[in-house]
């Protein structure tokens, strides 16, 4: 009996210490959304500077990025980024950061936060946002990315004055994985 209990001790440790991806948080509804979402507020006013808001805004929405490098499709994630008006300070982070294979479809979510900081100007935004992203290899290793982006955009007008921000993200990630980041972020208050 006590050779049975060992055996199937061992076994579940084999089985704990294989790694598998984290399932996406994303569907492929979500990321045709985000698309769509970005495309849209693309196309927004920018705000005049008379017509920005006061005091902080907090604008919620998301980035998408294309990846080159190491890993191949791009990545969705959750973005908060939060502007004070009357200092010019940008604040906020990224998260639920989701792999989107090159066919389209979700693959896994991503471990880690990027932290954003930076300045608003006249209603444009210049901030970076970095942090460690962790994930796993199809063969099942695991990974670990330092990521360092810049966001750069501004203010845009759509139900109210400044209710959103539209910009390019770019930048790189380097560690177990190298990569390349090409995209947008978009948000709403």
């Amino acid at each position: 009996m006590k050779m049975t209990l060992f055996t199937a001790l061992a076994a579940g440790l084999l089985v704990a210490g294989c790694v598998g991806p984290t399932p996406p948080t994303v569907t492929d509804r979500d990321n045709s959304r985000a698309l769509a979402e970005a495309a849209r507020i693309s196309r927004l006013p920018q705000t005049q500077i008379n017509h920005l808001p006061t005091g902080t805004a907090t604008y919620n929405g998301q980035i998408g990025a294309d990846l080159r490098g190491d890993l191949q499709g791009s990545v969705l994630g959750d973005m908060s980024m939060v502007v004070n008006f009357d200092s010019g300070r940008v604040g906020g982070s990224i998260g639920n950061l989701n792999l989107i294979a090159p066919s389209g479809r979700p693959d896994q979510a991503l471990g880690g936060n990027l932290a954003i900081s930076g300045f608003e100007d006249r209603g444009n935004i210049l901030a970076g946002a970095s942090g460690k992203i962790t994930g796993v290899h199809s063969g099942g290793s695991g990974f670990a990315s330092d990521v360092n982006l810049t966001l750069q955009g501004g203010v845009r007008d759509d139900l109210r004055r400044g209710d959103a921000v539209f910009g390019a993200v770019t930048g790189q990630g380097t560690g177990d994985v190298n990569l390349g980041f090409d995209g947008v972020f978009f948000g709403k208050r």
